[in-house]
């Protein structure tokens, strides 16, 4: 359990694995009433940072204010250069430099016992030499911080970074107000029980006033939907297995777009990593194509409302989208969904011609030779 919330905590920072005025509800908070979430996820990372990065002697305070600073989308690094630093350190450097620590340590054995001194030398285990200069463990640490609270930001937690920063300093002082079985118990019971009752409960409160909205109608499994185009209904799709061309932007209850095919709709970040990698049609629109059994009940069911060239928008409660596991960072259990679609085209499904039925009678195995 430690390592599977350390993971989702640093959601990347780590780059061992893999290389939302807040929406989000993320405050600086005050010391003054604990918070049981935001202290748990502080000594939740805390004591994975003791655990795997023990080798780095990390500027702490440079940690906490990238911590602080990236939550609050006020840090002095971009995200994108943050991500590129620590991809480089941790894959590259960070096993270079610790190879030459270890190198180090055993010549200064090597010459200490060739003089005739057995005392044993206990190391650190954070060495200096794993960074190369002041300036480089003061970048790296504030891009390590900056990384662990733009992931914070992202998540949608209630979050104060107060309690955050006191749980890590509390772990790195060894007096935590949490022991790690009490971290993990608590955050299993978060992400498991408490955030999926809190989503379902506001999901169903988000429902239940779109469907007063004028122009809104419900299906009998609950899906709500607004025809704004109803398109050629000669053109329509009547069987879940015919495959449908689509423009899409589908939006979380708070409004945050999670997905799109229209670069417009993209978030400010997504359009730059777009313009990095396509510079000459970064704007381009991407349709996409797929059956309508292969997609969630909610699209599967609202698509055959609305005909080709025809525009609508879904409202989707959880059990016709992603149910209690939910999708990602951004679409949490019990989480109800919003799409605008745009239906271009529909290839009606034909049923494959039957096989022939008469055996082919199998040619008889020639003789033996003699």
């Amino acid at each position: 359990m430690k390592k599977i919330f350390f993971a989702a905590a640093l959601a990347g920072a780590a780059m061992l694995a893999s290389c939302g005025g807040n929406k989000s509800g993320v405050q600086l908070g005050s010391l003054s009433e604990f918070d049981s979430l935001s202290y748990s996820l502080g000594a939740n990372i805390g004591y994975g940072m003791s655990y795997e990065m023990k080798d780095i002697p990390f500027d702490f305070k440079a940690v906490d204010k990238g911590v602080r600073e990236g939550a609050l989308g006020k840090a002095t690094q971009e995200h994108d250069k943050s991500l590129d630093m620590l991809c480089e350190y941790f894959m590259t450097k960070r096993g270079e430099r610790a190879q030459a620590v270890a190198q180090k340590r055993a010549e200064a054995d090597s010459v200490r016992l060739a003089g005739g001194d057995t005392t044993k030398v206990e190391y650190p285990a954070a060495d200096p030499d794993m960074f190369e200069s002041e300036e480089e463990r003061t970048e790296i640490s504030y891009a390590f911080g900056n990384n662990i609270g733009y992931n914070i930001a992202q998540s949608g937690m209630p979050i104060q970074l107060v309690w955050i920063g006191e749980a890590m300093q509390n772990v790195r002082d060894n007096n935590a107000k949490m022991t790690e079985d009490e971290v993990n118990q608590y955050l299993q019971y978060y992400f498991m029980v408490k955030r999926p009752a809190e989503n379902a409960e506001a999901s169903k409160a988000w429902l239940e006033k779109t469907e007063k909205k004028s122009g809104v109608k419900k299906t009998e499994s609950g899906l709500l939907y607004k025809v704004t185009d109803a398109g050629d209904a000669s053109v329509m799709p009547k069987d879940p297995r015919d495959v449908v061309k689509v423009h899409y932007t589908g939006r979380t209850r708070e409004g945050k777009v999670f997905d799109t095919s229209k670069f417009a709709n993209r978030s400010k970040e997504q359009q730059e990593m777009i313009k990095k990698q396509r510079p000459d049609d970064f704007d381009k629109d991407e349709p996409v194509e797929f059956p309508l059994n292969r997609v969630i009940p909610g699209w599967t069911e609202g698509l055959q409302l609305v005909g080709k060239g025809g525009k609508i928008t879904l409202w989707i409660p959880a059990d016709l989208a992603y149910g209690a596991r939910g999708a990602g960072r951004d679409i949490g259990p019990n989480e109800a969904l919003e799409f605008e679609v745009e239906l271009i085209d529909v290839t009606p499904y034909v049923e494959p011609a039957p096989a022939d039925s008469t055996a082919t009678a199998e040619k008889p195995e020639a003789a033996p030779a003699k």
